[in-house]
């Protein structure tokens, strides 16, 4: 099974067939002017891709090589808790070079990335990830929201260390940490399954980041709605925020959720 060969959604399709999941991990390094290096590690349930030579260190190997500005340092791959790991390191001369990693290429989830120099010397560093919605609402939001039911509240995590000290960091969904020049991004995976989430880092000196807090709009089957953050969800509770409160509503209870 050619997994990697197949769009995004396909790929969850398999997984969630399965009844497994994919973990990834990613560990960015960016210098000033916009180089830097990446470390991407992909895990996958081993029955799934034990036999399968799209998901092996030497076929990343390839397919980084033919992109063009991206150099690959290493790959490898192992076995660690029922999970194949393969682990790809490589440096780029640029984020756009960066971006040149597809998803018919490889599983390129860094999302899209861009790093600018403001008027005060500043910095400012966006990375988004998924795709915004479609309007009208495309025809598979049933599966996109069977896939989202399914995902639960599995976590990606992104960490990234820049030229200079972070100060301030927003994003609409998932849990920020900084530290001087690091950064660390924990995202639900569901809450960019047909559709996208931002992260937006200020850097140097300069203001802070205006903040943009996402809402949607929670369909339940008694027909009332709860418009709000939807903070996580689980295969039993989703949790919304609606202005300093928290809600927590059973899954069971929902028929749908508009982003």
């Amino acid at each position: 099974m050619n997994i990697f060969k197949k769009s995004l959604v396909g790929i969850f399709a398999v997984l969630l067939f399965f009844a497994g999941c994919i973990e990834y991990e990613e560990n960015l390094t960016i210098n000033k002017n916009g180089s830097g290096t990446i470390t991407m590690t992909y895990g996958m349930p081993l029955e799934m891709v034990e036999n399968d030579a799209s998901f092996t260190a030497e076929k990343i190997r390839d397919d980084l090589t033919e992109i063009d500005g991206v150099t690959v340092i290493s790959t490898k791959d192992f076995v660690k808790d029922g999970l194949k790991w393969v682990e790809a390191k490589a440096k780029f001369r640029s984020l756009e070079n960066l971006g040149n990693i597809k998803n018919d290429q490889l599983p390129g989830f860094s999302g899209a990335m861009a790093y600018t120099e403001n008027k005060n010397g500043s910095f400012t560093f966006t990375k988004s990830l998924g795709d915004k919605p479609k309007n009208p609402k495309p025809d598979n939001e049933k599966d996109v929201m069977m896939m989202k039911n399914m995902i639960g509240d599995v976590t990606w995590n992104y960490e990234i260390t820049f030229p200079m000290n972070v100060t301030d960091a927003q994003a609409e969904t998932g849990e920020i940490n900084t530290s001087g020049k690091k950064l660390s991004w924990s995202v639900p995976l569901a809450s960019f399954i047909g559709g996208q989430t931002t992260l937006t880092v200020q850097l140097g000196k300069g203001g802070k980041v205006k903040a943009t807090i996402p809402t949607q709009t929670v369909v339940l089957k008694n027909g009332n709605t709860v418009i709000g953050e939807v903070l996580s969800m689980t295969k039993t509770t989703c949790v919304v925020r609606v202005g300093d409160k928290r809600e927590r509503i059973r899954r069971e209870e929902i028929k749908s959720i508009e982003f």
